[in-house]
């Protein structure tokens, strides 16, 4: 579709966290949230049962004389993690999502800093949280126990917790691809404006699946908030080993990603389609359906029905956020009938900034800027201002000045916006800055190179002696294969500036390491 304004979509004006809940035990009632495999049994819950659980867990923190504590969750993603973040924020507590990929050393840093004085865990991870003996520990197991004891399913209960909508809420810790984690201090406006603000600009599907870790905002707005509000039901994956087989049970309607996941799924078709012999046959169905859809005729779902029932058959959104990922990716799931929509987020705005909405089409952008958030860019780089920007860094005086120029947040990403689209380049922390003063973002050299060559599976540049430098995980080690990588740069060469050039070319034989949200720790050159 041409990319023409259209109007918002409507969504319920919501202060905070606490509305979020009433509001959908009151309009969705015995419609399932949540669901999951338990033990390969299927285990749903209501959006009543859902406000009630919430409810008596409050209930219970109330009883207890919680108020304004840190309170940790630590574990896979889970109904009981649900049920925990939203009774810990409701109860005027804040909640601290730890990251249950970090090791114990990790754990033990941010369990210190963010001055958490109870951890809720799950079972699978009680040595890591009994790592710091003063803490006070409540294994999820023991949840329907608490709950049952402190049952409370009044909507009036709320009436007497009153929620300072701009205190702090939740510490999300940054993943840190170069740097120490900083805990970002979110508030109920800030989780709830971005939920609203994204809703307006996206529609998301029912079913869903959330396929994220909880403990990015990420994955809780994209994955929880946003198809709360519009009643989907939400079924609960609760690790990438079983991605697949929870989306081929579940046959979601929309899924949130990250690039990587994305390009799994994406090799996966190639994969099939390459093991059937059929490459010629795809190559010629992408072409006939692309020119059917500009004539206004859209088979696209029933050309590649085949394509799109080794989803579950039913995925027709697929938003993807939290790093670069290559255009052509986005073009052809598009192509086959599966809406993909890219945007750009930072854990500081809560975390959503900007989605392709789904009327339009821009492959190369991450969308359009949501309401009530203002962008500008400051000598390349993007800066927000708006209710969704955080209020500072937990503890941490002088990064949070560091952070802002006035009002507004430096996010420390390098775009531009065009026509109203915005579009990232880099990040400034990132940029190789040459001994003879020339500016070279790696990302868009990384970009390029693995557009340009599909034998590679990783790429990060970095400098080495006033040089350009490429490590790459290649998709094969055989020497046929890094020769031809390695003569395919050096055509990419004469194309770049001299300054620009590639001079050296190293090949690694595993995956570069990555945060809990799979973005590369770029260490190389440090």
């Amino acid at each position: 579709m041409k990319n023409v304004q259209y109007p918002y979509y409507y969504t319920p004006e919501l202060s905070n966290l606490q509305n979020l809940i009433i509001y959908c035990a009151e309009k969705y009632g015995d419609k399932t949230a949540f669901c999951y495999l338990n033990k390969n049994v299927e285990v749903k819950k209501s959006y009543r049962t859902f406000f009630e659980d919430v409810t008596s867990l409050c209930n219970y923190f109330i009883t207890n004389g919680y108020s304004r504590t840190h309170i940790a969750v630590l574990g896979e993603n889970s109904y009981e993690w649900l049920v925990s973040f939203f009774a810990i924020a409701n109860s005027n507590n804040v909640v601290v999502p730890l990251d249950k990929e970090s090791d114990k050393t990790d754990i033990c840093k941010i369990i210190d800093k963010s001055d958490s004085a109870v951890i809720i865990h799950s079972d699978d991870y009680t040595d890591e949280a009994s790592i710091n003996k003063d803490i006070a520990l409540i294994n999820m197991k023991n949840l329907p126990e608490i709950i049952n004891e402190h049952k409370c399913s009044d909507l009036s209960f709320y009436d007497n917790i009153k929620i300072d909508n701009n205190a702090l809420c939740a510490l999300f810790y940054t993943s840190g691809t170069t740097s120490e984690p900083k805990g970002v201090m979110l508030s109920h406006k800030n989780i709830i404006c971005d939920t609203i603000a994204t809703s307006k600009s996206v529609r998301v599907a029912d079913p869903s699946l959330l396929a994220l870790p909880l403990h990015h905002t990420y994955g809780f707005v994209a994955g929880v908030t946003i198809p709360m509000l519009i009643g989907s039901s939400v079924f609960i994956n609760s690790s990438i080993r079983y991605l697949t087989r929870d989306i081929n049970y579940a046959k979601p309607e929309y899924i949130a990603v990250v690039p990587l996941i994305a390009e799994v799924m994406y090799k996966k078709i190639l994969d099939n389609v390459q093991k059937n012999g059929k490459e010629k046959l795809l190559r010629k169905l992408l072409t006939i359906s692309d020119a059917l859809c500009k004539a206004g005729i859209d088979l696209r779902r029933k050309i590649f029905s085949g394509v799109i029932d080794g989803f579950g058959g039913n995925l027709k959104i697929l938003v993807i956020g939290g790093a670069a990922i290559d255009p052509e990716i986005v073009r052809n799931f598009s192509s086959f009938g599966i809406k993909a929509l890219t945007g750009y987020g930072i854990t500081e705005c809560s975390p959503v900034v900007s989605t392709v909405r789904n009327e339009h089409y821009c492959p190369e952008s991450v969308g359009t800027i949501h309401p009530g958030v203002d962008v500008r860019i400051v000598d390349g780089e993007i800066q927000v201002k708006g209710d969704t920007v955080f209020s500072g860094y937990y503890k941490n005086p002088e990064a949070t000045e560091a952070a802002f120029d006035g009002e507004w947040f430096k996010t420390g990403d390098i775009g531009e916006i065009r026509n109203n689209y915005l579009y990232i380049t880099g990040r400034i922390k990132n940029l190789i800055v040459l001994p003879n003063g020339e500016n070279v973002s790696p990302e868009e050299l990384e970009a390029k190179i693995s557009g340009d060559i599909p034998d590679i599976n990783e790429i990060v540049i970095f400098e080495k002696n006033g040089a350009i430098v490429a490590e790459i995980f290649p998709k094969s080690c055989d020497e046929k294969v890094t020769s031809d990588i390695e003569n395919r740069i050096y055509e990419f060469n004469k194309n770049l500036p001299v300054y620009k050039q590639i001079r050296e070319v190293i090949f690694r034989d595993t995956e570069f390491p990555k945060t809990s949200s799979k973005k590369i720790k770029r260490t190389q050159g440090k």
